[in-house]
Formats: C-alpha cells, structure tokens, sequence
C-alpha cells in the first residue's frame, strides 16, 4: 500500500490512526505490510520516509525516484533482518533474483552521491520547511471560489478545483478546466500536471523560496485567467 496515496489522487493524508491500525490488524494476523515510498521516500514529505510521521514500520518497503535524484534509474527493495534472514539460510532459500543490468555500479555511485548530497545539505529539513511555506502560498489560493481544497505534506502539494468548495461538489468535467490551467501554464513556461481538476505540485528538494513564490504566483495568474475565461 501507499503510506500517502500518489500524484493521480492528490496526497490525501491517511485519517488519524489508519497506518497504524493497519499494522496492528497485519502484526494480529501474521500479515507481512509492504510501503511503496517510491514517491514519497527520501525527503519529500519532510521525512526521510512518509512512514515515520506516524512511526508506523513496514516489513517491506520499495523505494526509488528520490533514491537516485532522477539522475539515472535505479530502484531497491528494503526489507527487515526478520525477513532478510529467511533469504540466508543456505542454498536453496536465496533470493532468485536478477537482470542484465542489476546492480549496476554507475547507478548505485550515482545513488550514494546523491544520497550524500541529502545528508550534507540538510534537504530533507528544508522540505519540511519549504513545504509548509508553500503550503501557506497555495493556501491563499482560495480566494478564489472554484479553489476547493489544498493539500499534502512537505513538498507533495495538490490543489483540488471544486464547483463548491462548503458541500464538495465536483466541477463537471467536460469543461475542462484543470487542462485549461495546465495548457494557460504550459504557454507561459511552467510544467504543471494535472489530474482532472486536481493540480500536483512535487517540486524538487532544492527549490528556492523564489522559485517557490514564481511557481505560486504564475499559478495565481493562471487561475485569474480561468476565472476570466469561465466567468466564475
């Protein structure tokens, strides 16, 4: 399972005591819990991990993205001693796994500089910072009526349109509005992805409070343009 779910669905956070009633009910049935931190993983939620806002511990945890810096692909399975050691026993319990290009040397040094890079520049602080700084920018996007709900964690953002923000009613999807802002964007230099009506921001670790200002402030102008175009 994702700890938060990704991009498509705009990282709506888990209710107060889910992921850890869902480890309670896996650790009462003999259950093993796999976290996908691919997304969420090595500093973008403001954490090292998105599991240890809750302190929740999976018994198995892909991660990759972050891993590498986007740099080059490499992606790794991480497991507890409990469950690596069932792989040691001797032969015929290894794990049988590989590929031509598993363990590739210029990927994992690519890796470990990156990695190195995180620790020595503090960039997973700084996402926790940045994060909620620009959660506060995003925030004073609601002052547009059509602007429903911002949400998120460290540097995963959404901005969810909604035809009316009090009783969560959905804008009808044949007007088109998410793609509007996202071509409005497009033409004015700014990469924006949307899903729907749900706008995603998952900026780098290294992004500015500038750039972060740019980014918000283009996305202001984007939705005054949409107000425009729409007559809301």
């Amino acid at each position: 399972m994702d700890p938060i779910p990704g991009s498509n669905t705009g990282y709506p956070l888990p209710p107060a005591g889910y992921l850890e009633g869902v480890r309670a009910l896996c650790d009462k049935y003999g259950i093993l819990l796999i976290f996908d931190e691919v997304q969420t993983g090595f500093g973008k939620t403001g954490k090292w991990f998105a599991c240890e806002h809750w302190n929740v511990i999976p018994d198995i945890m892909t991660i990759g993205k972050g891993f590498t810096g986007g740099y080059i692909p490499l992606g790794a399975t991480v497991t507890t001693a409990k469950i690596a050691d069932v792989f040691r026993k001797g032969p015929g319990h290894e794990l049988r796994s590989g590929s031509t290009y598993g363990g590739h040397t210029v990927a994992c040094a690519a890796t470990l500089a990156n990695i190195a890079y995180i620790e020595d520049n503090n960039l997973v602080e700084q996402a926790a910072q940045k994060g909620e700084y620009m959660w506060q920018k995003l925030e004073s996007l609601k002052k547009y009526p059509f602007v429903g709900e911002v949400r998120g964690i460290g540097m995963l953002r959404a901005v969810e349109l909604m035809a009316d923000r009090a009783t969560r009613k959905k804008l009808d999807p044949k007007l088109g509005i998410g793609n509007f802002i996202r071509q409005w964007c497009w033409d004015h230099g700014m990469i924006l992805r949307n899903n729907g009506e749900i706008l995603v921001a998952a900026p780098a670790l290294v992004m500015s409070h500038k750039e972060i200002d740019w980014m918000v402030d283009l996305l202001d102008e984007s939705l005054a343009a949409t107000a425009k175009h729409f007559k809301f």
